[in-house]
């Protein structure tokens, strides 16, 4: 019942940038820090009070200064390499608020917290076009959730590919982590055409121009006309339904020669879909705003749809921990 106290003061601490501060001024008083977020001295306490108790900040008893927690100081702190700032903004004024739709999406059998967002498409993603600095928000939080996971990239068969087709790749953060650790991998991502407008500027911003590019293409309604030995969905089958799922599967399974891979890196529940989690926000956020259809679907059906697509032989990489598995499937 209470468990909202714990995503607002994450959030609001973020919005209010108190952690970035607290990593420069560790050990500041009430005062200080009411001074340096310009809050007045009550409204500091009553912040600094919720922060603590979802333990996002400590207070040391002897000298009553205040200082980030651990995990706070690396992922929370806007100049750290691991800050997932973006995308706690875009949990709370985003999957947050739509959420709040859940029972009315369960009555009704459609994505309600769409309403949230008015405009045309049956699809947040459609919808976001519409809203070009809560798009950008949502490659950037991207962008940090999938920073955060380093089992992707570290999956061995990748080592073997010489052009990858990623295949909904976002803002790029795979295929520029995949190209700095095989510099002789090339990268072609199908992408919408705002997206690529996005992803474009962060793969010249760091001079990989020549190794990665962006095709503005509908994966479903267009051609993947590609040389391509490799193909990547990574945090896409959660959003669809399984029919929509084997469909693209199946034409993976085309597009590839023989031998080549598929990879695919996804929110996964466990096979009796009993926990974590992650997995059951993904799941909540997916059906009640997202797409209307999606979950985080458990590696035994995975392996069932790839099997009916044509690939037989499957390798599974867990990473329950996180509520996420690999499977690399092989023509």
């Amino acid at each position: 019942m209470n468990g909202y106290i714990y995503s607002i003061a994450l959030a609001t601490g973020c919005e209010l940038d108190l952690f970035t501060w607290l990593s420069k001024h560790p050990g500041s008083n009430q005062q200080q820090i009411a001074d340096g977020l310009s809050l007045s001295p009550h409204a500091t306490r009553v912040l600094l009070l919720s922060c603590c108790a979802a333990q996002l900040i400590e207070r040391d008893p002897d000298t009553q200064g205040y200082f980030n927690s651990e995990l706070a100081n690396h992922v929370l702190v806007s100049d750290s390499p691991l800050s997932m700032l973006p995308f706690i903004q875009f949990n709370q004024h985003v999957q947050l608020r739509g959420c709040l739709h859940f029972s009315t999406a369960l009555r009704e059998g459609r994505n309600a917290g769409l309403d949230e967002f008015p405009g045309a498409g049956k699809t947040l993603y459609e919808r976001l076009r519409a809203y070009p600095q809560t798009e950008q928000l949502f490659q950037e939080g991207m962008g940090n959730y999938t920073r955060l996971s380093p089992q992707m990239i570290e999956i061995p068969e990748f080592a073997g590919v010489k052009h990858l087709l990623d295949v909904g790749g976002g803002d790029g953060t795979n295929a520029i982590r995949l190209c700095q650790q095989y510099p002789s991998l090339k990268v072609t991502i199908l992408e919408l055409p705002s997206v690529c407008t996005i992803g474009k500027k962060n793969v010249e911003s760091l001079g990989l121009s020549n190794q990665i590019h962006y095709v503005e293409a509908d994966m479903f309604k267009d051609p993947w006309l590609f040389e391509c030995d490799g193909i990547l969905m990574s945090h896409l089958v959660e959003i669809l339904a399984a029919e929509k799922i084997l469909y693209l599967y199946r034409k993976a399974y085309e597009v590839l020669p023989k031998n080549g891979l598929l990879f695919v890196w996804t929110l996964m529940a466990n096979d009796l879909e009993t926990r974590g989690l992650q997995a059951a926000k993904a799941a909540m956020y997916l059906f009640t705003v997202a797409s209307g259809e999606g979950m985080p679907w458990p590696a035994v059906e995975h392996i069932s749809l790839l099997k009916k697509a044509g690939f037989d032989h499957l390798i599974h990489h867990e990473a329950q921990e996180i509520d996420h598995g690999a499977i690399v499937a092989k023509k």
